[in-house]
């Protein structure tokens, strides 16, 4: 499969993988996640033989060819950009012990969508499913899909109406399928079988040489005390803000303290601890977004993100490169910023930065909230799901797949993926491996996000442009069609309820 990168799937440490892959094919019918003395995990599946039966997946892209992150890539002499070759034979390795525990051959159906979110991808689902064309078993849309396609009723719920797909498995992300559920249903998930959902989660990359440099407080250490708040980024980036070309402005060519995006909105609010919408005793989602503290959490990031000294924001220069975020985190890889939105799978764009970097999660509002919150974004990240025309014994044979991929993937690639994040730092510490871990074990996403209902976290992009004190009054005209449309979701969840 001769493909170029869509998304950045960056690679993991040989040792780590080859030593996995030296282990023989489990055969995937213990009945806990781990086996007794070996260390490795299983699935817990009866015995099956399926005789080189496929599971298929259909997947998306917005390249008209892209890596995989599902079969091993072919990559041809004039592939400009490749994946890792230790990742790589992994998604090998993984497909051969699918295949000796239970004689499944895993295919891949690639469908090139430009729009990503409500375009190709999700129009080849629905007219699949319609017709009864599709020749797929699991599909692999943006998360803004999933949520579309699960309020139309195309996916099976994954807690309990597919045989042997155990969602309490350690290789299913259980932050994330824990806010997802609604009403006792769950339509699409993501875990260790996928890497782009990793590479999708949001951390803040900060300059190791400039810390020192100014004799900045340790980012690290500031996390590990619960310290590391919006007030105390603010404050470490105000350390730094130079004019270097003298036009009056302090642009991407400068020296600053943050460089970032929209995007920050998003994962901030919801690092924050606040919620677009939650979900209620009975687990059906409510509206939760605007309320006193989530109105000073607002005015808070809005101090941040409209500080034009300290924060600059890439979405301002469209008109000077198609993708701007390239000029910020340049600016970084040269030494000219504090901190840099990152995702956990981007820090390749760190290759040729001569200074060291660390990696922290997304800041806490304050230091009497409990816990930090890593929201994946919805637009990058993909997530596993099932349409509703699989049935009978190919049903169960696709969620023993899943079980079987899960642990596989579980320890093959899971227990090495730190090192997405690390292969380019100068010095390796353990400080940023227990970030990873905290980044990790806090991610999920926000219901009101990915069903948009009322367009409200589009009003959260929208805010960045608007004077601070106008969050009250844009919600309250956007709040009764956000209602209306999450009711007639939850219409549908209930109708479901188990």
């Amino acid at each position: 499969m001769k493909k170029t990168i869509a998304f950045l799937l960056i690679a993991v440490l040989a040792c780590g993988i080859l030593a996995a892959c030296n282990d023989e094919g489990d055969r995937s019918r213990a009945d806990v996640s781990e086996t007794s003395g070996s260390g490795k995990y299983v699935a817990d599946v009866p015995d099956r033989d399926y005789g080189g039966a496929t599971v298929t997946f259909l997947t998306c892209g917005v390249n008209q060819t892209a890596s995989s992150e599902i079969l091993y890539n072919d990559y041809g002499s004039d592939d400009e950009e490749q994946m890792m070759e230790v990742v790589n034979d992994a998604l090998r390795e993984r497909y051969n012990q699918v295949y000796e525990s239970i004689g499944v051959v895993i295919k891949e159906q690639y469908i090139y969508d430009g729009r990503r979110y409500n375009g190709e991808m999700i129009n080849h689902i629905r007219n699949a499913i319609a017709g009864g064309t599709d020749t797929f078993q699991v599909c692999v849309p943006c998360l803004y899909d999933c949520a579309t396609l699960a309020a139309e009723g195309q996916l099976i719920d994954l807690l309990g109406e597919v045989p042997y797909l155990n969602m309490s498995q350690p290789w299913w992300d259980q932050t994330f399928n824990s806010e997802m559920t609604i009403g006792g249903c769950l339509y699409f998930t993501i875990g260790d079988i996928g890497l782009i959902n990793k590479d999708s989660t949001p951390c803040i990359a900060f300059n190791k040489d400039l810390f020192n440099e100014y004799n900045l407080e340790s980012p690290y250490d500031l996390v590990d005390d619960g310290k590391w708040t919006l007030d105390k980024l603010i404050e470490l980036c105000k350390n730094m803000s130079v004019d270097l070309n003298n036009d009056g402005v302090i642009d991407y060519s400068d020296k600053f303290g943050y460089g970032g995006q929209y995007d920050d909105m998003w994962y901030l609010f919801y690092g924050s601890g606040e919620r677009i919408a939650s979900r209620d005793a009975d687990g059906y989602p409510y509206l939760t977004m605007y309320n006193d503290r989530s109105a000073t959490v607002i005015d808070k990031i809005l101090e941040f993100m409209q500080d034009k000294e300290h924060y600059v924001c890439a979405n301002n220069y469209f008109g000077v490169v198609n993708w701007p975020a390239e000029l910020v985190t340049q600016a970084f890889v040269e030494g000219r910023s504090l901190f840099n939105l990152s995702g956990v799978g981007t820090t390749d764009a760190y290759r040729d930065m001569e200074d060291d970097f660390g990696l922290v999660p997304i800041p806490k509002f304050n230091e009497e909230q409990e816990n930090y919150y890593s929201m994946v974004n919805p637009w990058t990240s993909n997530a596993f799901c099932i349409p509703i025309s699989v049935e009978g014994d190919a049903l169960e044979m696709t969620g023993i797949t899943l079980e079987v991929m899960g642990a596989v993937s579980k320890n093959i690639l899971a227990t090495a993926y730190y090192d997405v994040a690390l292969q380019y730092q100068k010095t390796r510490d353990d400080d940023t491996v227990r970030m990873l871990e905290i980044i990790f074990n806090s991610r999920g996403c926000d219901l009101g996000t990915i069903y948009k209902w009322g367009l409200l976290d589009n009003l959260l992009h929208e805010l960045i442009t608007m004077p601070r004190g106008s969050f009250a009054s844009q919600y309250e005209a956007k709040s009764a069609a956000a209602q209306s449309a999450m009711e007639e979701t939850i219409n549908f969840y209930k109708s479901n309820e188990k």
